[in-house]
C-alpha cells in the first residue's frame, strides 16, 4: 500500500444496511398494490432461510467441537483431517456472509504498520498449521496522528475492513518438526492447545494493522528505543568496564593470600579488595538496571499490541460461529429479497446481469453502497423455492399472493410429524 495516497477500496458483496431497513425501502420502491403482500413474502423467506441457517449453525459446530480448546480430551480431535474439514464448512460460511479471503501483504506495507500502530511487528509462524484471514466491508478511511507533543501531524489514508475473522489452527505434537515448533508448543498458554483451531471475530481493522491480528505477532525493538536504551549504556559502562580488570585482580591476590598460595593480607589490600567487590557489585547493578530497562520498554510494545487487538475484539472460537452463521443468513435474505423485488418491479424477464445491475444501483442511490451483489446465490434459493422461473437464460418472479401459497406449502413440509402418526 503506498503510503499517504488515496486507497482504493475493495468492492465486495457485504450489504452494510438492517435488514428490516431494506425490507421497508423495498415495499416502498414496489407497485403500491403489492406492498403489504410483498412485505409478508420477505418476512415469510426471512423466517425458512433461518430455518436452514440453524441447521447449518448445528452442522459447522458439530466440526468445531473437537477442535476447540475447551473440549475435552475424549472429544478431541487433532488429525490434519478434522481441521480440513472444518476449514472447509468455515470458508463456505464465510462465502455466504460476503466475506473474501485476503492476504494481510496486499493491504499493509511493514512502513504503514509502522505508522500507524507505532509498533514494528514481525509474524512468526512456528507452531502454527494454517493461519487465514477473511473481511468484509471494506472502505477508505483518512486518519489524523499528532507526533511531538502534538506539533506535527500526520494524515494517513487506509483501507478499513468492517469485518475481519482469522482461523488458525495449531501444529499437533506429531507435525512438530522444527526445533522453534516444539518450543512453541512447549510454551503454549491457556486457551491454546495443540492441535487446536481458533476462530476470531474483529470490528473496524485497517490494513496495515492486520499483523496485530496474527497469532504470533511479536513486536520488535524500534532503533530510536535502542539507541535511548544503549547511549545511557554505553556512556555509563565504559568506565565501569574500565575499572572491572584491576578490581579483579585485587580481589584474586587477596583470595591467594587467604589460601596461603602467596604473601600476607595487608590492610591496604583488604581495602582495595572491598572497593573492588563494590565495583563489581556497581557492575552488576548497572547490568540489571540495563536489563530491566529492556524489559520494561519490551512490557510497553505488549501492552500497546494488546490493547490494538483487546478493542476490537467481538467473539472467539465457538461464538464466531453463531454471529457467522446470522450474518450468512442475514446476508441471504437480503440478496433474495433485493432479487425478487427487482424483478417484480420491472414486471418482465431480465438476465442475470440486469438483474445484478438493477439490484446495485438501488442500493447505490437508496443507501449510498458501492457493491458487487452476489446474484448467482439469490437466485438459487428463489429459483429452489418456486418463486422465479426461468425463462431461457432470463428469470421472472411470480406474483406475491402466488409466493406466499408456496412459502406457506415449503414452511409446512418442513414439520410433517403427524404424517408419522
Amino acid at each position: 500500500m503506498s503510503e499517504g495516497t488515496t486507497t482504493p477500496t475493495r468492492r465486495d458483496g457485504y450489504i452494510a444496511v438492517r435488514k428490516a431497513e431494506l425490507a421497508e425501502a423495498i415495499a416502498a420502491a414496489g407497485p403500491p398494490d403489492e406492498a403489504a403482500a410483498t412485505a409478508d413474502v420477505m418476512r415469510l423467506l426471512g423466517a425458512l432461510l433461518h430455518h436452514e441457517a440453524h441447521a447449518e449453525l448445528e452442522a459447522l459446530k458439530a466440526l468445531y467441537d473437537p477442535l476447540d480448546p475447551d473440549a475435552p480430551a475424549s472429544r478431541r480431535d487433532v488429525s490434519v483431517r478434522a481441521f480440513e474439514a472444518f476449514e472447509r464448512d468455515l470458508c463456505d460460511a464465510l462465502t455466504r456472509a460476503n466475506f473474501t479471503e485476503i492476504d494481510p501483504d496486499t493491504v499493509q506495507s511493514r512502513e504503514a504498520t509502522k505508522r500507524l500502530t507505532g509498533l514494528a511487528i514481525k509474524p512468526s509462524i512456528a507452531g502454527i498449521r494454517r493461519v487465514r484471514f477473511f473481511a468484509r466491508g471494506a472502505r477508505s478511511e483518512h486518519l489524523e496522528f499528532k507526533h511531538w507533543f502534538g506539533l506535527k501531524t500526520e494524515k494517513i489514508d487506509v483501507q478499513t475492513m468492517n469485518d475481519v475473522v482469522v482461523l488458525v489452527g495449531f501444529k499437533a505434537e506429531d507435525e512438530a518438526g522444527a526445533r522453534e515448533d516444539r518450543k512453541v508448543l512447549r510454551r503454549m498458554r491457556r486457551g491454546v492447545r495443540q492441535g487446536a483451531a481458533l476462530v476470531k471475530h474483529f470490528r473496524s481493522v485497517a490494513g496495515p494493522e492486520l499483523v496485530t491480528l496474527h497469532p504470533g505477532a511479536k513486536p520488535s525493538m524500534r532503533p530510536r528505543d535502542q539507541a535511548m536504551l544503549a547511549g545511557p549504556a554505553v556512556v555509563a559502562g565504559v568506565p565501569v568496564l574500565l575499572n572491572l580488570w584491576p578490581a579483579l585482580t585485587v580481589i584474586f591476590a587477596v583470595l591467594a593470600a587467604y589460601f596461603g598460595a602467596q604473601g600476607v593480607i595487608e590492610e591496604s589490600e583488604l581495602k582495595r579488595a572491598l572497593a573492588a567487590v563494590s565495583g563489581l557489585v556497581a557492575v552488576g547493578a548497572f547490568i540489571m538496571r540495563q536489563r530491566l530497562k529492556y524489559e520494561a520498554q519490551t512490557l510497553r510494545y505488549q501492552k500497546q499490541l494488546a490493547d490494538t487487538v483487546y478493542f476490537r475484539n467481538i467473539a472467539n472460537n465457538a461464538g464466531v460461529l453463531d454471529l457467522l452463521i446470522g450474518a450468512g443468513e442475514e446476508q441471504d435474505a437480503k440478496e433474495s429479497f433485493l432479487a425478487y423485488s427487482v424483478l417484480r418491479r420491472e414486471k418482465r424477464p431480465l438476465a442475470k446481469a440486469e438483474i445484478d445491475n438493477f439490484c446495485e444501483t438501488f442500493l447505490r442511490e437508496r443507501f449510498g453502497l458501492e457493491i458487487d451483489f452476489e446474484i448467482h446465490d439469490a437466485l438459487g434459493k428463489l429459483e429452489r423455492l418456486g418463486l422465479v422461473a426461468r425463462e431461457g437464460e432470463s428469470y421472472v418472479a411470480i406474483a406475491p399472493a402466488e409466493a406466499l401459497m408456496k412459502l406457506d406449502t415449503a414452511w409446512d413440509g418442513l414439520f410433517s410429524f403427524s404424517a408419522r402418526r
